[in-house]
């Protein structure tokens, strides 16, 4: 049996994600350290070339779904758009992000049932949280109708290596890493137990820009990052 069949076995397969928001806001005080932390620094990097992946075209709206603690928000504000919204379940998670961007408005939200009016947005992003949906497809619903035609949804996220070395190398860091410096630091051991659960999962089960096209969102491109552990994926909604 493969290291990665084994390591899949340990997955539990009914991970309750209506519990995600009261975790959030139980890490919330030390979730941007732990960032930093886990990804050695490459968490800011990857925000850069995100937003910079984003400078084709002018936005007037700007919706950041699972937005947490604000360093995607503070980020897209390079793109001067003339409004911001950030979306998140866990208020934590938002009280820290309203002090470092006090200029959005900051909704406590799920992305399944977005406050947001139909046709009003031109630019959707999230940052390492379609994950942690409850329904990848409810949401992606939600994005289309409130996307306005040729807006543009761009994620960021987790994926799996193609190349074995990579791969068994990012699912040792899932397995071993993550859990044991997660919990030293946020004294949380079932947050980051969760959280490296859910990576797992998801890798395996999402193909993410198939999700998307059954919701009209069309790819226009995507980018690999640290030998594709992570993928920017931007699609466009079509008229």
């Amino acid at each position: 049996m493969s290291f990665y069949l084994l390591i899949d076995m340990t997955i539990d397969k009914t991970l309750n994600k209506n519990e995600t928001p009261a975790m959030f806001d139980n890490i919330a005080n030390t979730y941007d350290r732990l960032n930093h932390i886990l990804s050695f620094g490459l968490d800011k990097k990857w925000r850069y070339t995100f937003v910079n992946m984003l400078r084709f075209k002018n936005y007037h709206t700007i919706v950041d779904i699972a937005s947490g603690t604000g360093d995607l928000l503070l980020k897209l504000q390079s793109l001067n758009a003339t409004k911001y919204y950030a979306i998140d379940p866990a208020k934590n998670m938002l009280k820290i992000a309203k002090s470092k961007v006090p200029n959005a408005e900051f909704c406590i939200s799920c992305a399944e049932t977005l406050p947001i009016a139909n046709n009003s947005c031109d630019l959707i992003t999230v940052s390492f949280g379609i994950r942690n949906f409850n329904s990848i497809n409810n949401a992606f619903s939600e994005f289309n109708r409130v996307l306005i035609d040729n807006g543009i949804v761009s994620i960021m996220e987790f994926s799996q290596p193609k190349f074995f070395l990579f791969n068994w190398g990012f699912l040792i860091y899932l397995k071993i890493f993550l859990p044991i410096i997660g919990q030293i630091i946020s004294k949380d051991k079932t947050a980051y137990r969760y959280l490296q659960r859910s990576i797992i999962d998801f890798v395996n089960k999402v193909n993410v820009f198939d999700e998307l096209k059954k919701h009209g969102l069309y790819k226009i491109k995507q980018k690999k990052l640290l030998f594709g552990t992570v993928i920017i994926y931007t699609v466009q909604k079509h008229k």
